[in-house]
């Protein structure tokens, strides 16, 4: 096992692309909509109205979902000199800075159709150079640590990275925008995103092991759709990242009309919900290595499950500060979510291990694509339901009862992923999962 073990410099070239996608996902998911839809009073023009917005961004995402499980069947089934995973992330770089720059210049100020066009056309194209090189990038992490101790280590940095580029997008495109305008944010952003893309290939390195031959494309999309292991931990996936999106969306809403904070104030406590999931994230690290990764994911879900409840009482519970209540379920939050975004993304690997036992082929990225196509859903899903909370039941400083009510419908579909995931049968090693799910041994290459 030592001998396999990665230098940290190796370690932080492969995670910089998770900082820098971040970086331009963060950005873009904050100032998309605001750029074209602008509050009528702020003086920026209108190019799309928000509910044509709306509309276009949910075909954008269900199309980003929908082709994620392809991309990952022809990086698995790619051969190629350089490798499986390189040449998409590669060719693909060049295009997300393409589309970051060319989404903030619409072709005109007053035609709303014309606009329409071009932004789903950008938007397309760049979601899916986007995915090009996420779900290749996603895939390589079982193939740089075949180990289960060193896969959580190793999605614990992956982790952190991306929690930086959060961080730091968060911080940077906000003054970016102001001084500089839109155009030159996404050129500075996406031009930081494409150059660690390309530092991530110098530390990548992809499996040495026999791949397998490739499989046709209907048919390993069957082989992946047959997996009941696998369909538990995408159902349980889209369950909980249903929750995950709806917290992001109602954050602005809760800070300002139930904890009675500013706008500017929204970033700061964003900023400590960040620090908490990747302080966390080091505990959670710590204790898979006493502890199986099914036992912590269903404490990381009990606990963020038990915060979302805890979310409908903040501002209601007497002789207690508001500061106290809001930094509380903050903590609570970062750090169940610390530990489920590390663990889930290691369990994938085990995932693809257990694939291999059956079809006796190596398919990481068909496995992360679909994945993400879960991840996909639940956004989406998510997107649809804060909106109809807070039209029926209220979100202004005066009757903020939606904002509220959305903690415990977060806390439904996180205990529904909870129960989901109990007939995951999946071990941390493929001799654990050889032994939870009774197969022969002979099911298993000898290697």
């Amino acid at each position: 096992m030592e001998k396999n073990k990665l230098p940290f410099s190796r370690i932080a070239l492969y995670s910089s692309a998770s900082a820098g996608l971040n970086i331009l996902g963060i950005t873009i998911s904050t100032w998309l909509l605001y750029f074209y839809a602008p509050p009528p009073d702020s003086g920026r023009p209108t190019y799309i109205p928000a509910a044509m917005m709306g509309v276009l961004l949910l075909i954008a995402s269900i199309w980003d979902a929908a082709i994620d499980p392809f991309i990952g069947h022809w990086s698995d089934t790619l051969r190629s000199r350089w490798g499986r995973r390189k040449p998409f992330m590669a060719i693909a770089a060049p295009f997300v800075l393409l589309g970051a720059v060319l989404l903030w210049l619409p072709p005109t100020k007053d035609n709303i159709g014309l606009n329409g066009l071009y932004f789903m056309v950008i938007i397309l194209i760049y979601h899916t150079s986007f995915s090009l090189v996420g779900i290749p990038y996603d895939a390589t992490l079982p193939e740089m640590a075949p180990e289960t101790h060193a896969r959580v280590g190793l999605s614990f940095w992956k982790n952190v990275f991306g929690i930086l580029g959060v961080l730091i997008g968060s911080l940077v495109a906000a003054p970016l925008f102001e001084s500089v305008g839109a155009v030159a944010m996404g050129g500075i952003v996406g031009w930081v995103g494409v150059m660690t893309i390309y530092g991530t290939l110098f530390g990548l390195e992809e499996t040495n092991r026999p791949v397998g031959e490739p499989m046709k494309a209907m048919e390993g999309l069957k082989a992946t759709f047959q997996n009941q292991q696998f369909l538990i931990l995408f159902f349980s996936t889209l369950c909980v990242h249903i929750a995950y999106q709806m917290v992001l969306a109602n954050f602005p809403y809760f800070i300002t009309l139930v904890v009675h904070g500013t706008e500017g104030e929204v970033g700061i406590y964003q900023g400590v919900l960040i620090i908490f999931m990747a302080l966390t994230g080091i505990a959670w690290t710590q204790f898979s290595r006493k502890h199986s990764q099914k036992t912590l994911l269903n404490i990381s879900l009990i606990l963020l499950g038990v915060a979302f409840a805890f979310g409908f009482f903040v501002g209601r519970l007497p002789g207690i500060p508001l500061l106290v209540q809001v930094y509380t379920l903050i903590a609570l939050i970062g750090a169940s979510l610390g530990g489920y975004l590390i663990l889930i993304y290691a369990m994938m690997g085990n995932m693809v291990d257990y694939d291999e036992m059956l079809t006796k082929r190596r398919r990481e990225a068909i496995y992360y694509g679909t994945f993400s196509f879960a991840i996909g859903l639940g956004t989406a899903v998510g997107t649809l339901i804060l909106p109809l909370l807070l039209e029926n039941f209220g979100f202004t400083q005066a009757n903020p009862l939606g904002v509220q009510l959305a903690f415990p419908v977060m806390a439904l579909f996180t205990f529904a992923g909870y129960f989901l995931f109990q007939k995951y049968r999946v071990g941390d090693t493929p001799e654990e999962t050889r032994q939870n799910l009774n197969l022969p041994l002979e099911v298993v290459d000898d290697d």
